[in-house]
């Protein structure tokens, strides 16, 4: 199931390791099979992709029998290497991995996901995109207009720099175009990624005319243009070759970005009249507060207030319960087990239950059935087209020219359904479609968002979108999204709006009171008084509250073994624990509960008031079983820049020519299990003693962190503000004591 599942032993594996390194917690930010375009315009998916503030990381997980350079034909590796060195032209960070690695290694493997993206990654969710709502004529909506009012208003009052806050596909860009055409003078849009220039520069040939446009890209330099559409990445490396007074208007495009060190250079150097940013996304998952940058809003429009404004379609929903048991399928944070879902799954009962739906329900309407793989898509397919409907499956395993007739029937022809499971990532909607049908169990928000916005697009004669949720029974741990678990909706009245504009809305429920269905609603026949009460608990939104052991260990001045061995013995009992695979669990703790713990066990919280003052009394009650701990601290005084960073290879030097050093004088190195005791190391046996002891000890406390670049270690900025020329002095004093005691006590 290419583009929107595990589909691999390999990747399976990789999420499992993941899950162990960074929390479960992290899966969210974790994308499955992310669709790109490699520098030929072929698209092609990644494995796994992340995105933080500063960068996008790509993950590829290699088969033994297809990326290995020996196993496969010459033409099938040379394509890998061209998408991978699309990947990095378009800025990605590219990892890989193999197969036997994450089976026969995975401690390695999560050694390095945590060197490669830092201990404690703050990604970013990826948005589920809404569909385009605009066609060839660019006619304002009016919030769109209301959002230009204001940034007017904004002007006149003297602001500089606002946010503008507008879902996926309701046309932010068109807004920012128009604001941009109304105020004149010349333009700056800055993006991340390379064909997003080319998709705002589209909108803006349709908005302003008028205007010149150019690119300032890796392979375009346009500078003299009206608008220029830059990406930051080219842009901010040849700031110099523009004058600070070049645009009167700059366009920040996914602006919770917009903290990153590229961002804040551009900003620094241009003078612009006035700053716009534009994000699907509010919040940043770094913890940094966009307002604290962009300072005013100008305008709100998430999924809830589009479909309340009628700029999407209401909908409502009905729930389909099956005879399926979920309970005992693993999970591994971000899917179910292949296996384990498999033999609950796809069995003929369950099919057919599809079909009798669609049979019975919404014969003839036009119908996206979304399914668990493209064995099951073709199933229901060719179910349905026994029972004389036209129905077709289709997946991103279709050649281009099948695939866009099949879409093609479906939307303007007699193809009545379709039977898809990777087809979401295409950026394919339908206008059309007037009922979804969610029969592939996911735990997934945004592939759930992404199923759902296939149908929320407005069409001539479409009143509202029907979602049928076909619901397996689950644990409260596994439970798989419904359309009223994404929405916090704990009451399921069959047929009712779940979004809807608040006339509809009222007029539908005084039609229930009177005991009518509304014409709008389909022909079920179910009593208006079903309903239920929904048990709502997700353990995903329950911990985004929490704080992880991970985290646990962090805050309290105890090593991570201890904290470990307390929750197993019973004297630190988690708030929540949430099984995984076979035998994992992973605990969380509520803020109060840590307090309460700390106390209780007479451990100190470290919190970022007093993470200095614990770092300098660390140092100097610093237990020793070797001498590493001082000699790590005096290499990082010696070799780190402006900002407390320190290259790994210079801390590695520092090591190796200290015990060297030593010997060469005729001094004991170290104990004689050491390796500097006993000679023959390696620059990678020194690097891997540094990073395991005694760098892990200053890490668990955050005192110490692994940069996202590999080879730098730099002290946590809240400690390193903080402390004097002075403080430094005491350190590298209070280390040679250290280490003068340290060998005296060798000695003997």
């Amino acid at each position: 199931m290419k583009a929107t599942s595990v589909n691999s032993r390999a990747e399976e594996l990789f999420v499992q390791l993941f899950c162990e390194a960074f929390g479960p917690e992290k899966t969210e930010n974790l994308q499955v099979q992310y669709p790109c375009v490699d520098i030929y315009g072929r698209h092609r998916y990644i494995d796994f992709a992340l995105e933080s503030s500063e960068s996008k990381i790509a993950i590829e997980i290699d088969g033994e029998t297809y990326h290995n350079p020996s196993k496969v034909s010459e033409n099938k590796y040379a394509d890998d290497l061209l998408k991978q060195n699309s990947l990095i032209y378009d800025n990605w960070k590219v990892y890989r991995w193999i197969y036997s690695q994450l089976e026969k290694q995975p401690e390695k493997v999560k050694d390095e996901l945590i060197t490669f993206l830092g201990t404690s990654p703050m990604f970013k969710a990826f948005e589920a995109d809404l569909p385009v709502q605009m066609g060839q004529t660019i006619e304002l909506r009016d919030y769109q207009q209301e959002a230009i009012d204001n940034l007017k208003k904004m002007r006149e009052g003297g602001k500089t720099i606002a946010l503008l806050y507008h879902a996926t596909g309701v046309g932010k860009t068109i807004t920012a175009a128009t604001d941009a055409k109304a105020v004149g003078g010349r333009t700056l849009f800055l993006v991340n990624a390379l064909k997003l220039a080319s998709q705002a520069k589209e909108t803006f040939a349709k908005v302003w005319p008028e205007a010149t446009l150019g690119e300032y890209t890796g392979s375009q330099k346009d500078m003299t243009q009206t608008v220029i559409f830059a990406t930051v990445q080219s842009i901010s490396k040849d700031l110099e070759k523009f004058s600070p007074m070049d645009f009167d208007y700059l366009i920040v495009d996914e602006c919770h970005h917009a903290a990153a060190n590229t961002y804040q250079k551009i900003f620094t150097y241009f003078h612009p009249k006035f700053i716009l940013g534009l994000t699907a996304t509010p919040e940043r998952s770094d913890g940094e507060d966009m307002l604290e940058l962009f300072q005013n809003v100008a305008h709100k429009m998430d999924l809830k207030t589009a479909v309340e404004r009628g700029v999407l379609v209401p909908i409502r929903c009905i729930w389909v319960k099956t005879n399926i048991d979920l309970t005992d399928v693993r999970i591994n944070g971000i899917k179910y087990n292949s296996q384990d879902l498999e033999s609950k799954l796809f069995i003929p009962e369950r099919n057919q239950l599809i079909v009798d739906t669609y049979l019975k329900y919404v014969n003839g309407k036009k119908t996206v059935i979304f399914c668990a793989s493209v064995d099951h898509a073709a199933e229901i397919a060719k179910l349905l087209r026994d029972s004389g409907v036209k129905a077709e499956a289709v997946s991103g395993r279709d050649r281009v020219e099948a695939r866009e007739k099949i879409l093609k029937d479906y939307e303007t022809g007699s193809t009545n359904v379709l039977c898809a499971c990777d087809l979401l990532n295409e950026g394919w909607d339908s206008p059309h479609t007037t009922v979804l049908f969610m029969a592939r169990p996911t735990m997934s928000k945004t592939i759930y968002l992404q199923q759902l916005g296939r149908g929320t697009r407005r069409c001539p004669g479409k009143d509202d979108l029907l979602v049928i949720d076909f619901v397996d029974n689950a644990n409260m741990f596994n439970m798989p999204y419904s359309l009223h678990r994404v929405l916090d909706i704990s009451k399921y009245q069959p047929m009712a709006y779940v979004l809807a504009p608040e006339n509809k809305r009222k007029l539908d429920q005084d039609m229930l009171f009177q005991g009518e269905k509304p014409e709008a609603w389909l022909d079920v026949p179910i009593d208006v008084s079903d309903y239920e009460i929904i048990d709502l608990f997700n353990w995903q939104n329950s911990v985004k509250d929490m704080i992880s052991q991970i985290e646990f260990v962090r805050m309290v001045d105890v090593q991570s073994e201890t904290v470990e061995r307390y929750i197993k013995d019973g004297k630190v009992k988690p708030d929540l624990s949430i099984p995984f695979g076979d035998k994992r669990m992973f605990h969380y703790f509520r803020e109060e509960s840590v307090r309460n713990i700390a106390k209780q066990y007479g451990w100190d919280l470290i919190t970022p008031q007093n993470m200095a003052d614990k770092f300098m009394k660390f140092i100097e009650t610093m237990d020793m079983s070797f001498s590493y701990k001082p000699v790590l601290l005096k290499a990082i005084y010696e070799y780190m820049d402006s900002n407390g960073r320190v290259a790994l290879p210079d801390v590695v030097d520092y090591f190796i020519d200290f015990y060297e050093d030593r010997k060469a004088h005729g001094m004991i190195a170290e104990k004689s299990t050491s390796i500097y005791q006993k000679g023959g190391y390696t620059r990678k046996d020194v690097e891997k003693n540094i990073l395991s002891n005694p760098f892990k000890r200053f890490e668990d406390m955050r005192f110490l962190m692994r940069c996202k670049d590999v080879e730098t270690i730099e002290v946590n900025p809240i400690i390193f503000r903080k402390l004097t020329r002075e403080d430094w002095l005491h350190i590298v004093d209070v280390c040679d004591k250290s280490l003068e005691k340290y060998y005296l006590r060798l000695k003997k």
